[in-house]
C-alpha cells in the first residue's frame, strides 16, 4: 500500500484534467452510501465527531471485477475545550482517505484527506461554474476570504477567463497570495469597500464566507453567477426569489432543502436537466455536505497519476 502526501497529490493533480475526472464520475453509476456519523463524548462540552463516507465503483452494472476501486474518506472533528493549549483554532481536524482494489479488496492507497478535500471542492465548484457561469465571464467578486481561495481561484480560471478579482474590505491579507500564486498571474487583483458597486460590476460573486446582510440584489449584473463555498449558508430570501437555483446533490440540499432546485451536478453531467438557459439568467450554485462519490473519483484520479 502507498502512502500519498499532500504534497504529492499537489504533484499529480491539475484542474482541467480533474474536472474532466469529476464530469466522468458524476455522469457514472458510482455506489454512494449514506455517510455514517458518530458522536464521540468527551468532557467539557468537546464532543467529537467522526465521519465514514463510502462510495464503490459499480461492479453489478459493469459486470465484471477487473477494474475499479472501492474507497472511504475518514474525517474527525474534535473541539478543544477552554482550557486546552492554544493550537490556533477552536476546533482540530484530520482527514484519510483510503483506495481499495475493486479487483482483490486490498489497500492500495491511503492518501492525506485534508488536501483531496481542497483539490475536490475546488474542482467540484469550478464544474458547477462551467454549466452554470456565462462563457464571457471575466469579472469576479469575493466576499469573504477562505484558506482553500487561492486554489479556488487556479480553479475557476481553468473554465472561465477571470481577469479581475475583486476582495471585498479585510481581505489584504490574503492580496500577496493571489498575487504571487502562479497559476493567477493573468489576473489583476484589487480590494474594495463599495459593496454596491462591486457586485453591479461583476459576472460572478463568490461568497467565501457567510455574505453580509442585505446584499444588494437589485444591483446585480445581468446573467451574474453566484457561487456559495460554505454549505451552511443562505442566501437572503430577496435574492434567491432572482435566481436560478443549483446545488452539488439534491438529496444533500442543507440550507436549500425547502429551495426550488432547478439540478443537481449528476442531473448537470448526464445531461438530464439544463444549466444556464440564457445570457441573463442569474444562477446560484449551492454545495452539499456528502463527498463520497467526488472523492472517490479524485483519489483513483491521483492513484494513477503519482
Amino acid at each position: 500500500m502507498r502512502i500519498i502526501s499532500s504534497n504529492e497529490i499537489d504533484s499529480a493533480l491539475a484542474y482541467p484534467e480533474l474536472i474532466e475526472t469529476l464530469l466522468r464520475a458524476y455522469r457514472s453509476r458510482i455506489v454512494v452510501p449514506q455517510a455514517a456519523n458518530f458522536s464521540i463524548e468527551r468532557p467539557d462540552e468537546t464532543a467529537g465527531l467522526l465521519k465514514a463516507l463510502p462510495a464503490w465503483s459499480n461492479f453489478a452494472a459493469q459486470g465484471h471485477t477487473d477494474r475499479g476501486y472501492i474507497g472511504c474518506g475518514i474525517t474527525l472533528e474534535l473541539p478543544q475545550s477552554d482550557d486546552a493549549p492554544d493550537l490556533g483554532s477552536s476546533q482540530s481536524g484530520s482527514a484519510l482517505y483510503l483506495l481499495l482494489s475493486g479487483t482483490t479488496g486490498h489497500p492500495v492507497a491511503l492518501l492525506d484527506g485534508v488536501r483531496l478535500a481542497v483539490w475536490r471542492r475546488c474542482a467540484l465548484h469550478a464544474l458547477a461554474t462551467r454549466y452554470l457561469a456565462r462563457e464571457d465571464t471575466s469579472r469576479l467578486l469575493v466576499i469573504g476570504t477562505d484558506p482553500m481561495l487561492p486554489s479556488l481561484l487556479a480553479a475557476y480560471a481553468a473554465v472561465r477567463d477571470i481577469r479581475s478579482v475583486l476582495l471585498t474590505a479585510g481581505a489584504e491579507t490574503v492580496l500577496d497570495r493571489l498575487q504571487t500564486h502562479p497559476k493567477l498571474k493573468r489576473i489583476t487583483f484589487g480590494t474594495t469597500d463599495d459593496m454596491a458597486g462591486a457586485v453591479a460590476g461583476a459576472d460572478m460573486i463568490c461568497c467565501a464566507s457567510r455574505p453580509p446582510v442585505g446584499l444588494p440584489g437589485a444591483a446585480f449584473s445581468p446573467g451574474v453567477h453566484i457561487d456559495v463555498l460554505d454549505p451552511d449558508t443562505r442566501l437572503e430570501e430577496d435574492t434567491l426569489s432572482q435566481v436560478r437555483i443549483f446545488v452539488e446533490d439534491r438529496n444533500e440540499a442543507g440550507a436549500l432543502a425547502d429551495a426550488d432546485i432547478a439540478a443537481d451536478l449528476r442531473e448537470l453531467a448526464k445531461g438530464e436537466k439544463a444549466g444556464r438557459r440564457f445570457y441573463g439568467q442569474m444562477t446560484h450554485f449551492h454545495p452539499g455536505g456528502s463527498s463520497g462519490l467526488a472523492d472517490l473519483a479524485v483519489a483513483g484520479h491521483v492513484f494513477l497519476r503519482s
